[in-house]
């Protein structure tokens, strides 16, 4: 199972335009994958989850599907120069022993030009702690904001064909 994470709790974000844009080329290569979201996070994560009083719901959907998980694709923007506060959170949060072994994809976007390049070498080193192998391809989509339509499809083709590749890879990774 290739799981593709939203990295930020922010609703209606370009991340998540951008993650859902991959999930739909990953779909076109292997129905063994799916979706998981930040922003349903529940509301009292880093004052349960974290010290080990498990809810339900985080237990029911965060846990059980990094556990099945075999890879990662974190989609992640840069926030004050580095990836978000609720990305570590949920990282702490989870049993180091689900990620153990896995493999994982990074995928950066960013209003500036570096698209989110400091963010993924900085949770490259945090996935590599957790001995996750990090493939070594990471797209970074600088001007997010650009690359969609007003109906919000991505239509910058050079961003599309770089999220091909690398699904592609992380298929056979």
């Amino acid at each position: 199972m290739i799981t593709v994470i939203i990295s930020t709790n922010r609703n209606n974000s370009y991340t998540s335009k951008v993650a859902r844009t991959y999930l739909e080329l990953l779909k076109q290569k292997t129905e063994d994958c799916q979706l998981l979201d930040l922003a349903q996070l529940p509301k009292d994560v880093a004052f349960s989850e974290t010290y080990g009083q498990r809810s339900e719901a985080f237990a029911e959907t965060f846990e059980k599907t990094m556990s099945e998980s075999d890879k990662f694709v974190f989609v992640m923007p840069e926030y004050n120069g580095g990836f978000p506060g609720i990305l570590k959170l949920f990282i702490d949060a989870i049993p180091p022993k689900h990620l153990h072994g896995k493999k994982a994809g990074l995928i950066g976007c960013a209003s500036g030009h570096a698209g989110a390049l400091r963010p993924m070498d900085q949770f490259t080193n945090v996935l590599n702690y957790l001995r996750v192998d990090v493939i070594a391809d990471k797209p970074k989509l600088s001007k997010i904001e650009d690359a969609f339509s007003p109906s919000g499809d991505m239509v910058n083709q050079r961003y599309l064909d770089q999220l091909e590749r690398h699904s592609e890879r992380m298929v056979s990774f």
